[in-house]
Order: C-alpha cells, then structure tokens, then sequence
C-alpha cells in the first residue's frame, strides 16, 4: 500500500481576477459571465516572476527537509501540458542535481491531461515494489501556464499557476492510499480539437463517466459512496461538479469545492491543494476516508480513495 506520507502545496498567494484577463484571454462578455457567473469561477492564482521550475524547486526542498535522501528511490514529475521545456534543458536531471537526489531515477509524466497527478500514485507505488524496504519517492505535481492557449479551456474553465510536492513509500505514516481507478474514453483523443458533434458527445459523457470512476475506485477500497467523508475534486468549475453530484445522489456538501473561485483550475494539482486545504480548515479530520478525483482533456478520468493519517500510526 503507498503512503502520502508528505504533501506540500505551493499556490501562489497572488491572484487574478477573471474579469481583467478578458483582454489577454480574448474572451467575449458572454465567455465571462458564463464563466464566472454560471460555472462559478472568479479568480486565478499566479506565480508572478516564478517557472515551473522555481516551484518545483521550492516545494521540492520543502518536501524534502529533514529526510534521508538517499532513501529518495524515484524523481517524478506529473504535469498536465506535454511539454514544459525545451529538451536541451534536461529538466529532470537538474531538479535531481538541485534537490540532491544523485541515487534517485528521473523521469516525467503526462499525456493523460489533468488526470495525471492521480495516476502516477500507481506509478510510484510499483516502482517503489522494487526496491529496498524503507525506500520513498518524491512525486512533483503541476506547473505554470505559459499562454492563454494553456490558460483558458473554452466554455469550461481558467487555469492558475501552483504544484505540490509528495513524499510517498510503501511504509506509513501518511494517509494510505486504498485504491485508485482509471477510465480512458479514447474516441475523445483530440480534446480541443474535436468537432462540434463529438465535442457534444464529450459533454454528454463527461458526468456519467466522472461519476462511474469515482464509482469504481469507492468499490475498489471495498466501500460505497456513504464511506466517503469528503470528495476532493479538480477545479474546473463548479457546474460540472453540481451535475455529478446530482448523479451519484451525493450532497454538494460532500464536495469540496471551496477553492473553485478562489485558486481556479490549477492543472492536474488540484485534489492535493484541496486536501491540503481542507485539512488545515478542520473539514478533513484524522482518519477519514477522502476521494480524490480529476478528469483530463482527451478523455481520461482517474478517482483514488485515501484515509487520511490520525498521526498514531
């Protein structure tokens, strides 16, 4: 079983109004009030004078602090957009060099959209099956939006800027991870560039299918929706989560959706800001049992179901 046995969240503490990235994101009056008046969105967070790799820097020496690196089996960055840097860059092997991970494998992640940040727990949980009893991993999620083209998903959502760092192993203490389950719809593989008939299929799609993946990783855990405490969602907005929610016949309530016009959608990062959060608010208490979930543009939808740590184990 993997054990998040860390997370460390950096969201930018300053924010953006929507409505004065009108002009940047060429969005329409109607595109705004849809957006923030109907999907519930408001603001953005963003990391002024800050890459990618500041953030995944600073969380990852946070996260790091007081460890033994050389535990430190895996280096993983999950992000969203398949390219974050020029290859020449070599980003992997300088946040390895930066962060004092010589011994660690270097890899990144991506090609599911925002789903990504929850599946590469089950990355990490194999890898780390391999190796040594005691043996960790460190797990960076997120990045920066670097265009509009990246920043606005049309009719659905505007992305901010932040990243969380993970310490996982195999070993408590830490919140366990029960399960995690994935859907790929394939057919919807061209995400923004899908014609109009099948961008309306998506749309039909999208809740049943968000709804029978977190369906799945519940009945994965062994549980049923009741057993859930708390839902921690990616942020799209929040209409779509009303949908869902009507779906499954969950209370709104149960889902956590606080950060929505606050933060924005900050990539696939989401779930773990919104545990971090909820947390540090008392609606996650010691010992429950959360249901982290996200969906990623070209038709991929992944659920994990974790018990958070009472801090006795």
């Amino acid at each position: 079983m993997l054990y998040l046995r860390r997370i460390v969240p950096f969201v930018p503490p300053h924010s953006t109004a929507i409505s004065d990235l009108r002009e940047r994101l060429d969005l329409s009056r109607t595109e705004l009030r849809l957006l923030t008046r109907f999907l519930g969105l408001d603001r953005i967070v963003v990391a002024e004078g800050l890459s990618t790799l500041d953030m995944l820097l600073s969380i990852g020496q946070e996260a790091l602090a007081d460890l033994d690196r050389s535990r430190m089996r895996c280096l993983i960055h999950a992000h969203t957009v398949q390219h974050v840097a020029p290859p020449g860059l070599r980003w992997m092997d300088v946040l390895r060099t930066k962060l004092g991970l010589d011994g660690a494998t270097a890899f990144s992640m991506s090609h599911q959209g925002c789903a990504v940040g929850l599946n590469v727990l089950k990355v990490a949980e194999t890898l780390l099956a391999a190796e040594p009893a005691g043996s960790t991993a460190l797990v960076l999620v997120g990045e920066k939006a670097l265009s509009s083209v990246m920043q606005h998903l049309p009719g659905t959502s505007v992305l901010g800027d932040a990243t969380v760092g993970l310490v996982v192993g195999l070993e408590g203490p830490g919140d366990a991870l029960l399960s995690v389950a994935h859907h790929t719809r394939g057919e919807f593989h061209q995400a923004m560039n899908m014609p109009e008939e099948m961008q309306h299929h998506y749309t039909l799609t999208y809740a049943p299918e968000l709804a029978s993946v977190m369906l799945d990783a519940v009945h994965a855990a062994g549980l049923g929706l009741d057993g859930i405490d708390l839902v921690l969602p990616h942020n799209v907005n929040r209409y779509s989560w009303t949908t869902t929610a009507r779906r499954l016949g969950l209370p709104l309530d149960r889902i956590y959706l606080k950060n929505v016009p606050k933060t924005g959608h900050c990539f696939c990062a989401d779930p773990f800001i919104n545990l971090s959060t909820a947390r540090a608010e008392g609606a996650v208490r010691p010992g429950a049992t959360v249901l982290l979930v996200s969906a990623g543009q070209g038709g991929t939808f992944t659920a994990a179901v974790a018990r958070t740590s009472t801090g006795q184990e």
